[in-house]
């Protein structure tokens, strides 16, 4: 065999050994390039496990920052190793010196042939694009704020001498040189992805870099997860260095453990349209088959579903309120008594409203409680039914428990699910319009003193795809919420900014959901579309246990 082309000069020794001795560093010379490699004491003799570590700028990485992280892969078998490509920004040279070091490292040193890629920083450059060159030889991408994409970073001005370019050279060849630019072919490949980053980051902005990485990956069908620690910046905050869900998340992809999300639970099948579950004090999980005109009570405890009550109104989504009482937004369409009932312990069912200013409401959709200020907010679209409307507009409302009602706001066009932040200060709501070009956003309004909402911020849009219908907000405050369709379909978890953190598929198309409490405060009822069983296809119920 020939001897590979590479220049290499070794040397051994511990790097920073005031702050541990624990790890021998083998630095050398690779191309005239700085390079190290760290091994572990036991591991495989072939296909050794390795996490490529990029930038390897100014003494990157050190035991100080990165001490933790580094023992932990060494302690589970797994090499870590990174070359010092310059400033790169990412830049072909940067890419090309990166597929030798690789070649270099599972030719000579038997590394695996797919590497975990660990991006810091301007990092993410770097390993982001030699990826998206080599999807095949990636196991997976973990991230530190890392940057990825060149306008947010270091802006095209700045970056287009390390391409030979001109700035607007450079704008032109975005598709081939900017990491959100260049997904596709990493979640064809089945990569998973994982970031932290913080919220109030000026130097790599959340939106502008892993924002717009999980937004655009989930629409290629790949997996990522996303952790956003509050009020943390481009700092040297502990917590981005000693995060347990990063390195598990690359020590199980590195020895193929791969990490499947969660798998909903088929707990009962064959409605015409589920909607609205709510968990009522005894754990009993209740919902709305707006198809059949029924509500069912789910016994977790018998696992059998009984119908509670034959003839709802078109109830479409439901509430416990403080009492335990039932309380459910009545639609539109044949027996749909266009209201907002209470059905009380006893089982005597009576009106909350039905009506704004004298004239009825259009479709009363889904509801939540502000504790806060006891006011119960619903959402009024208007998706089917000919009754003739008396209100030319679909708004919020609002109604105490006399049934004073007063409108929220107007400014929304189709109001779907709704959410009040535990704090009763905002408001988070479903915009879905079912219309070509419609809107199908996630929006966040202030609540006033008065309890009208102000300040409409949108938070994600889902475009062309289909948008959230029911939300629930889960023990920790983030959003869950339904949407999508098809190969999207499945429950798309937000922060309060609008950042979304992780997708979790479902079987079928997801209506609504809503958490248990006590002990089964993480596991999330679903109402969807039931598995395909041949030609029929019905709605359901499901569990998902989530581990926090």
């Amino acid at each position: 065999m020939l001897p590979l082309p590479f220049k290499i000069i070794i040397t051994i020794f511990s790097l920073n050994s005031l702050v541990t001795a624990s790890i021998k560093w083998e630095r050398f010379k690779f191309e005239d390039k700085d390079a190290f490699i760290l091994m572990p004491k036991k591991h495989s003799e072939l296909n050794i496990p390795w996490v490529f570590y990029a930038p390897t700028l100014r003494g990157l990485p050190n035991e100080r920052d990165e001490g933790w992280m580094i023992n932990h892969f060494l302690e589970a078998g797994i090499a870590v190793a990174g070359i010092d490509v310059g400033e790169s920004y990412g830049n072909i040279e940067g890419r090309n010196l990166y597929s030798k070091f690789h070649n270099f490292l599972t030719q000579r040193k038997k590394f695996n042939p797919k590497a975990c890629l660990l991006a810091r920083s301007r990092g993410g450059l770097m390993l982001y694009n030699w990826a998206a060159n080599n999807p095949k030889k990636v196991k997976c991408i973990a991230g530190i704020y890392p940057v990825c994409n060149l306008r947010s970073y270091p802006g095209l001005e700045r970056a287009a001498p390390a391409y030979k370019m001109s700035a607007s050279e450079l704008a032109n060849s975005l598709s081939e040189n900017n990491p959100i630019n260049r997904l596709q072919n990493l979640a064809k490949a089945d990569v998973p992805i994982f970031h932290i980053h913080g919220n109030v980051d000026t130097v790599v902005p959340l939106k502008s870099n892993s924002g717009i990485i999980a937004k655009r990956y989930q629409r290629f069908g790949g997996n990522m997860q996303l952790v956003v620690p509050k009020g943390q910046g481009h700092n040297m905050w502990e917590g981005f260095f000693k995060c347990d869900e990063l390195v598990n998340f690359i020590i199980n992809c590195a020895k193929e453990n791969k990490v499947k999300p969660p798998k909903a639970k088929l707990l009962w099948k064959g409605g015409k349209f589920t909607e609205g579950p709510s968990v009522s004090s005894d754990g009993s999980v209740y919902f709305s088959d707006v198809g059949a005109n029924l509500i069912y009570k789910y016994n977790p405890k018998t696992t059998k579903v009984t119908n509670i009550r034959p003839s709802s109104g078109r109830a479409n989504g439901i509430i416990f309120d403080h009492m335990d009482r039932l309380i459910a937004c009545e639609g539109a369409n044949t027996e749909g008594r266009r209201r907002i009932s209470i059905t009380k312990k006893d089982g005597s069912i009576i009106t909350l409203t039905d009506n704004w200013k004298g004239k009825r409401l259009n479709s009363p959709n889904d509801l939540a409680i502000n504790k806060r200020n006891k006011l119960i907010y619903f959402t009024d679209p208007r998706y089917v039914g000919n009754e003739e409307r008396e209100l030319d507009f679909e708004g919020i409302f609002m109604v105490d428990l006399n049934g004073n009602t007063s409108l929220a706001t107007k400014d929304i066009k189709k109001p779907n699910g709704i959410l009040v932040s535990e704090d009763g200060k905002t408001i988070f709501v479903a915009d879905h319009e079912i219309i070509p070009n419609g809107s199908r956003k996630l929006l966040s309004f202030s609540i006033e003193p008065n309890g009208e909402l102000s300040n409409k911020k949108v938070l994600h849009d889902f475009e062309e795809e289909r948008g959230i219908d029911g939300m629930a907000l889960s023990p920790n405050g983030d959003i869950y919420a339904t949407a999508g369709s098809g190969k999207h379909a499945g429950i798309y978890v937000f922060s309060h900014e609008g950042d979304l953190l992780r997708f979790i598929p479902t079987p079928g198309d997801p209506t609504n959901c809503t958490f248990g409490h006590g002990k089964n405060q993480w596991t999330l009822y679903v109402t969807a579309q039931s598995p395909r069983d041949g030609e029929t296809r019905t709605y359901a119920l499901y569990e998902l246990d989530l581990i926090e």
